[in-house]
């Protein structure tokens, strides 16, 4: 047993025997420089991630506005008698409307703090629609108009609708 101590487990150790089996300064940095760019860019991707959560919320606003429309002029009772505003002929171009009968914007989407509104123009166009027996049908269309992240964007649905019998 020469060259050794004769007892092991009381014999002073070095924590580093050589160079090469600490980190040195360079590999810590390109260490946290890695983890900085794994981190952006997990940061980047959840943002563009609530961008487009975003956008899917606004968009299904603007649905359900136009859809809500239609189905108040589908649903409105509709005789020779009886004509509800919603169903009175327009020019092709329509004319504003929200669901007042009012003119102004009307409210998409509101952020749950209520920082952020987003507002768009409903145009209603109502138009006598030609058949071969002369009924009085009407083609009906609700177009809304909104613009979000610099970008003009529009939702549009329409439907046909016959008198009540």
């Amino acid at each position: 047993m020469s060259g050794q101590y004769p007892f092991p487990f009381l014999a002073r150790r070095r924590i580093f025997s050589s160079p090469e089996s600490a980190m040195s300064l360079v590999e810590v940095s390109i260490a946290v420089a890695l983890l900085g760019l794994v981190a952006a860019g997990a940061l980047a991707s959840l943002m563009a991630l609530n961008k487009n959560a975003v956008s899917t919320r606004v968009m299904t606003g603007a649905r359900e506005v136009v859809q809500r429309n239609i189905e108040a002029a589908v649903g409105a009772p509709f005789n020779s008698s009886t004509q509800p505003s919603i169903l009175g002929i327009t020019s092709a171009t329509g004319v504003n409307w929200d669901d007042a009968g009012g003119s102004s914007p009307v409210p998409i989407y509101t952020s749950r703090d209520a920082s952020n509104t987003i507002t768009g123009t409903l145009k209603r166009i109502v138009v006598a629609q030609a058949n071969p027996v002369n009924a009085d049908l009407r083609r009906i269309t609700f177009h809304l108009d909104y613009s979000m992240y610099g970008r003009n964007l529009n939702y549009e649905m329409t439907t046909i609708r016959a008198t009540d019998r």
